[in-house]
């Protein structure tokens, strides 16, 4: 499989952050990522952590406002993990809801 691209300006709400989500799938699956999940870092803090995510957090609004926020702070270029802008505590509390 091919490695995720910069797919361009993302307008909210557009398939653009489908596709983007779809291409770290790619790269996820090609580094031996369970189907059907995404790897995500969570950067503030003391020190990131890596978390392998289920797809159905895309449905959690809380989740989707933190791929928002990464979306302005980081832009969707970044290849590998998805970088989001909080500690591994409040990502913990995101994924517990």
């Amino acid at each position: 499989m091919g490695r995720a691209k910069n797919f361009g300006v993302l307008k909210k709400g557009s398939i653009g952050m489908l596709r983007f989500i779809a291409g770290k799938l790619q790269l996820s699956l090609s580094k031996k990522i369970r189907e059907g999940h995404f790897v995500v870092i969570a950067t503030e803090g003391q020190e990131p952590k890596r978390y392998v995510i289920k797809l159905d957090y895309l449905n959690n609004p809380e989740f989707l406002k933190l791929l928002k926020q990464s979306e302005e702070e980081f832009g969707f270029s970044q290849e590998g993990a998805i970088e989001l802008p909080c500690g591994p505590d409040e990502l913990q509390r995101i994924l517990s809801i």
